[in-house]
């Protein structure tokens, strides 16, 4: 083969004839991998054989007749199978422009590369870390939203979770490769992956888990994928993306001390004989919460501490899930509930004008991570809900949660747009709107207090 035919772009034509150009490569996992066209309102998705290659006895047609079966809610943001490829495996699914998956969010090791390589000049709040590969982590976490975007794509993705739970469905392979972000303050998130979106079953059926993430009794062959199976996936993958650490990889898996346990280690749950590594124990349940109130045999060794980047409600979400949940999947709570903290969390934070670094403003009046004195800013309050605006703000949009029930599907959308004079201490409607409720205040605060 050439070299010019090698370079060639690749084209793969749908059941209805359709011709898609593959643009480049935006996700790979266990099951497959997601190629941007250059349609910027589509994608491909090819599964993929235990080689990494494309799987050519996939029988996906029966599979995605039976997905669009579903009685999924209406206007929901899953990415849904729209035609099939002729030629080779695979299929074409709708994709926003410009969207990512939130593995952007982590810095992982090619991201780690691309990062060294461009020698970046570390801000003076981490020129002094002597640990340079916390730095270029912390660099990564400031370039992409820091704390509050990951609060407000978290939260988005739950509530789009708790809308298929709603309706009986089981997601069934939650991953960062797997949920899509928009660009934008207030981005868009879809979930993209429905190869294994189901009903509920009583019993029986394939249960898919991307490594790390799957709940302890499908890794250890005691229960099939369900809703609390999805909330316990989402919960790893929110403790990651906020505190940079998995939820289970402790002191005990780093160190595997000799008093502790090693690979041959006897188990400590019933069930099947635990995996062969500390790690894989780690993962399937084995082990207690890096985090655990009760168990600190595992201690966690790193990552943000969870002060910083998780209000007292979410700790308390991830306590329950990872802590009496770990074996006990009734406790878990559900994702509404982790929708709500999320987006209650994320309207908490504030952006530090010095650093990028987002962190809870009623608990600091300093930067916790540079220093610099917390800026001004507007709370935007009623009875049901509040909402921190920086005070350099001259316009903006006031969400339906501050005066209505949390909806998981309008909670986000604009209620009324404000103009705002931090100076002037006044706060007024967009002309040619209606007038705020009278329960609507707002507070202003001047840096530091």
């Amino acid at each position: 083969m050439s070299e010019s035919e090698l370079q060639a772009p690749k084209l793969l034509v749908d059941e209805y004839g359709n011709v898609h150009q593959i643009a480049g490569e935006l996700a790979r996992g266990g099951q497959g991998v997601v190629y941007r066209t250059k349609d910027a309102d589509l994608a491909v998705k090819q599964p993929l054989d235990a080689s990494g290659q494309p799987d050519k006895n996939a029988n996906l047609r029966e599979s995605f007749q039976g997905i669009r079966l579903l009685p999924m809610p209406v206007r929901v943001p899953v990415s849904l199978p729209l035609a099939i490829l002729r030629e080779e495996p695979g299929y074409v699914m709708r994709l926003l422009n410009g969207m990512k998956p939130f593995a952007v969010f982590d810095l992982d090791g090619r991201s780690k590369k691309k990062l060294e390589d461009k020698k970046p000049a570390l801000p003076q709040w981490l020129a002094k870390i002597t640990d340079k590969d916390l730095a270029l982590r912390l660099l990564h976490y400031a370039s992409t939203g820091s704390t509050r975007r990951r609060l407000r794509a978290l939260a988005k993705c739950a509530a789009i979770l708790a809308r298929l739970h709603s309706a009986g469905l089981v997601y069934g392979d939650i991953s960062p490769n797997n949920a899509f972000i928009g660009e934008g303050d207030t981005p868009d998130v879809w979930l993209i992956d429905a190869d294994n979106m189901r009903l509920e079953l009583p019993s029986g059926g394939v249960s898919v888990y991307t490594p790390g993430y799957g709940a302890p009794e499908v890794m250890q062959g005691l229960d099939q994928s369900r809703p609390r199976t999805d909330c316990w996936a989402f919960a790893v993958m929110a403790f990651k993306l906020l505190a940079l650490c998995h939820p289970f990889i402790g002191n005990k898996v780093l160190q595997a001390e000799d008093d502790d346990g090693g690979w041959d280690a006897e188990p400590q749950a019933s069930g099947d004989s635990p995996p062969a590594s500390m790690e894989e124990q780690a993962y399937a349940g084995h082990l207690p919460f890096v985090d655990d109130e009760d168990d600190d045999s595992n201690k966690g060794v790193g990552g943000l501490p969870r002060a910083l980047v998780a209000t007292e409600g979410l700790r308390r979400l991830f306590q329950e899930t990872f802590g009496a949940g770990r074996e006990l999947p009734h406790r878990r709570p559900a994702i509404a509930f982790w929708a709500l903290e999320l987006a209650r969390a994320a309207d908490q934070t504030l952006d530090c004008d010095a650093c990028g670094m987002s962190h809870f403003a009623d608990e600091h009046a300093q930067c916790p991570y540079c220093g610099a004195t917390r800026p001004a800013f507007i709370r935007a309050k009623t009875p049901r809900w509040e909402v921190l605006i920086p005070g350099s703000a001259t316009a903006f949009a006031l969400p339906k949660r501050l005066f209505y029930p949390f909806s998981f599907e309008h909670h986000d959308n604009t209620a009324y747009e404000a103009v705002l004079n931090f100076a002037a201490r006044t706060a007024v409607p967009v002309r040619g709107t209606q007038p705020f409720p009278d329960n609507l205040t707002f507070v202003f605060l001047e840096g530091g207090k």
